[in-house]
């Protein structure tokens, strides 16, 4: 790690000392999908039979980008990139109880992540490049959708239906992509890059926003304590939290690694003809 730090310092410094006869701003426009990378466990699917785990990232998905860049040089790029992550569904079920319907809880991931990078290129009418930056996350969201059923006696059951939402806080992580840019004309690009994000993110809250009962509305019958929670690095297991206040639970990080494609297309402004 060291050795590559120092590799690319030295690689950065020598591009920027280059002759700087390529300077202009651009801008791109994309999008992309993300795979799950670095998967970690969430839960499993129950049946009489079979007990199944279920792991995944919630950094797959949908990844639309917009990114603004500088061209200090030929050969040296800074950029800031912006995309949302449209998180795909994770999904376990339930049907252990054979008296009512299969249980089912779906989670999914959102994060509009803000990227400063840094990009070294080569060549001419086809750029190789690569590209190196953090990844800074907010308005982060994880949205759990959850039925659920309570048997009666001697027959019957009730239905649940709840959603709950994961938010609050930043996550920082890291990105790295190789691609390269195909001129069509001086002044517009397509791209094409395959990269990864390494990141995960610990939300500060908890919100119940749907509470029903077989189809009823019942979320105002709920105690504060039952609707909110507030992620913690500590607190008393024993101490009493009033049913106005919000209940605590010990801080957790959620996986939103991805690896992924990412095509677009790129516009120049203010570059000259040589």
């Amino acid at each position: 790690m060291k050795k590559t730090t120092t590799f690319l310092f030295v690689a950065i410094i020598f591009f920027s000392l280059t002759e700087a006869k390529a300077q202009f701003v651009y801008t791109t426009v994309g999008a992309g999908y993300g795979f799950s990378l670095a998967p970690m466990a969430i839960s499993a699917n129950y049946s009489p039979t079979n007990v199944e785990g279920v792991s995944s990232s919630f950094g797959k998905g949908i990844l639309p980008n917009i990114g603004l860049g500088y061209s200090i040089n030929e050969h040296l790029s800074t950029e800031i990139n912006f995309n949302y992550l449209l998180g795909s569904k994770v999904s376990f079920s339930d049907s252990y109880n054979t008296n009512t319907p299969k249980e089912t809880e779906i989670l999914k991931g959102r994060m509009l992540r803000i990227i400063p990078a840094i990009k070294m290129s080569a060549g001419e009418k086809i750029q190789p490049y690569a590209r190196i930056g953090l990844s800074i996350g907010v308005m982060n969201r994880l949205y759990d959708e959850r039925t659920h059923y309570t048997s009666l006696w001697p027959s019957g059951y009730d239905t649940y239906h709840e959603i709950s939402v994961f938010k609050g806080g930043t996550s920082i992580g890291f990105m790295g992509a190789i691609g390269a840019d195909y001129h069509l004309s001086d002044n517009f690009l397509i791209y094409a890059e395959v990269g990864t994000i390494s990141q995960s993110w610990a939300p500060k809250k908890m919100l119940k926003t749907t509470y029903e009962v077989n189809g009823v509305d019942k979320l105002a019958t709920l105690d504060k304590r039952d609707k909110e929670t507030d992620f913690v690095d500590s607190y008393n297991p024993a101490a009493s939290i009033p049913t106005t206040q919000p209940n605590k639970s010990l801080k957790i990080y959620l996986p939103y690694s991805s690896w992924g494609i990412n095509i677009g297309v790129r516009i120049n402004f203010g570059k000259k003809k040589e």
